[in-house]
């Protein structure tokens, strides 16, 4: 027998790989979408109200591109200001977009300032910044690490928390549209 066979043999066995799942490879392995570009953080699509994420720019589904998913699950669209079914970005409207919005089944909501927080720091605004180059190349429209998040929780009736992006602290302020607000949201 071929050791080079022998050697895949004792290699598969090793790894614990099925005849199955080795032969699903074996017929795939030339059938990889050559049009996805991979990125440091996953992208959001949006087809409707349904939100997927890929781990990459999928040049087929480039009208459905709407936002980066964060090292939190937090999904930001793509820039700062209102967009698609939300015309102004103040707290109410984003709320409400994010309510609407599905992902795996489950209802969006506004990321908590908390949650945010605790992931923020250079490796994420490096990540962040690395995916805006790929995107940039291909021409997306899209703005760098920067602006404010709404949060879920409220300060009190008139005012609510953000998160913002560019130096990564929380503050609150009246829950009215404000140019600088970047739509997001989490499942």
């Amino acid at each position: 027998m071929d050791t080079r066979f022998e050697k895949l043999e004792k290699l598969v066995s090793e790894l614990k790989i099925s005849d199955k799942e080795l032969i699903n490879w074996v017929n795939n392995r030339d059938k990889h979408d050559i049009d996805l570009i991979p990125t440091e953080l996953p992208l959001v699509y949006r087809s409707g109200n349904v939100l997927t994420t890929q781990k990459g720019l999928d040049l087929n589904r480039r009208n459905e591109l709407w936002g980066i998913q964060l090292l939190s699950g937090t999904m930001v669209a793509l820039k700062c200001g209102p967009e698609d079914n939300v015309p102004k970005t103040s707290w109410k409207h984003v709320k409400d977009f994010a309510q609407t919005m599905k992902f795996n089944g489950l209802s969006g909501l506004l990321p908590s300032k908390d949650v945010v927080k605790k992931h923020w720091g250079e490796e994420e605004r490096t990540a962040f910044e690395a995916t805006v180059d790929v995107l940039k190349k291909y021409n997306i429209s899209v703005d760098h690490y920067c602006g404010c998040i709404w949060c879920c929780e409220e300060y009190d009736s008139k005012h609510a928390f953000y998160f913002h992006l560019r130096c990564g602290s929380t503050d609150w302020f009246g829950k009215k549209d404000i140019i600088y607000i970047r739509v997001a949201l989490t499942f």
